[in-house]
């Protein structure tokens, strides 16, 4: 079993739906150039767009995808924000951009939480397939896995922001991800851009995406509209703009695109889909962040407790009092950090409900196997997708 340590395990299926953490913290893994002094396959991280173009990343055709992408990420994130850069030669393809992540995330100390790829290539791409990018699947896979090993064997959750590249426009050409498990995936489509422009974006906004991420809080929808419109004043898939795109057919195919809303100025999200299957317990990007906090805050709880002695009862069972301490502790700091931050559903209604439950298995012989099993639950927030009522009048006081 190898040596002494914390494991735990994903449940999903639950939801039955047919000390400060980084919560929020991005990388951007881009096509780049260098400059005297900007070099590639190198870490650096930034605080501002300023500091950014102080390394020498500025507007211009060599580095215009990724200036534009830091310049965006910083409108709607605020200054102060730490991001993560990045860069690798504009040779490599996609699926090397999202192998080259690794070295960014190992740098961070487990403190990137999404990784924005933004794909430039000094060729740019023809070949689709399935109304995207040719190999687009294998992609999204090879991101999934990165993710989860990440996640499962080094404690450091991690979520990949894709660019549904080479998009041809055509919400019937995608295949979307009805049966795919991707749930450390999403998947944009939508630019500040138009397609035939002069800087011809094949790609999408990713720097917005990653900006709203960054300053909200883990339980919060980037689509909210009470949060406020985005910055950009304008969005295109290809050369359409927003408000005239069939938002419903990408948005039912899983992908995060933008949308308007009625009585309201400016764009905003429409959702915050990951690529898997709407089963999935973590099929939201909000499920995806709560879930991780709680994780990491399960797994520094439990450290403590490795090679820690227990009092057992007869059969080698853990002592009740015992089990009820790692109990306490647990709920203790998941509702500290995150149900006082409102991160957590807590019913009011019932005296001491903090939104996290904490339940040690005190059937198992831990003198012979040395395992202490448990589980750990904590209640997400609703979100009010559809909203119905009727309206009428009323002719009584």
């Amino acid at each position: 079993m190898g040596k002494p340590k914390v494991s735990i395990g994903f449940e999903n299926g639950n939801l039955g739906v047919v000390a400060t953490s980084p919560d929020g913290i991005c990388s951007i893994v881009a096509s780049a150039v260098a400059n005297g002094t900007f070099a590639l396959n190198t870490v650096y991280t930034v605080f501002s767009l300023k500091e950014a173009e102080t390394l020498g990343i500025i507007g211009g055709i060599s580095n215009y995808e990724l200036h534009k992408t830091i310049k965006e990420f910083y409108a709607e994130a605020g200054d102060g924000t730490e991001l993560w850069i990045y860069g690798v030669a504009k040779t490599q393809t996609l699926d090397q951009l999202v192998a080259a992540s690794e070295v960014p995330l190992m740098a961070s100390n487990r403190r990137i939480r999404f990784v924005l790829l933004k794909y430039a290539p000094s060729v740019a791409e023809m070949v689709v397939t399935a109304g995207i990018r040719t190999g687009f699947p294998a992609t999204l896979a090879a991101a999934q896995t990165i993710a989860d090993d990440f996640t499962i064997n080094k404690i450091h959750p991690v979520v990949f922001v894709i660019e549904g590249y080479n998009y041809t426009g055509v919400p019937a050409d995608l295949i979307g991800f009805s049966a795919t498990t991707y749930n450390r995936v999403a998947v944009l489509i939508g630019d500040t851009e138009t397609r035939t422009g002069t800087t011809a974006s094949k790609g999408a906004a990713v720097g917005v995406l990653g900006g709203r991420i960054a300053k909200n809080q883990v339980h919060v929808n980037v689509g909210r509209v009470r949060d406020g419109a985005l910055k950009p004043l304008e969005f295109f898939v290809l050369d359409t703009p927003i408000e005239q795109v069939n938002i419903d057919a990408l948005y039912d195919k899983g992908l995060i695109t933008l949308t308007t809303h009625v009585g309201k100025s400016g764009y905003y999200f429409v959702d915050d889909h990951l690529a898997c299957t709407v089963e999935d317990d973590y099929h939201f990007l909000t499920r995806r962040r709560v879930i991780d906090k709680a994780y990491v805050l399960a797994n520094g709880v439990l450290t403590n407790y490795v090679l820690d002695d227990f009092d057992l009862l007869d059969g080698g069972k853990l002592s009740p009092i015992d089990a009820r301490t790692i109990e306490a502790e647990m709920e203790r700091v998941i509702a500290q950090e995150m149900s006082a931050r409102n991160e957590l559903s807590v019913d009011k209604t019932k005296a001491n409900d903090t939104g996290v439950q904490c339940l040690v298995d005190t059937t198992n012989n831990v003198a012979t196997t040395g395992i202490i099993k448990g589980k750990v639950q904590v209640k997400p927030k609703g979100y009010g997708r559809y909203l119905e009522f009727t309206i009428g009048y009323n002719l009584n006081s």
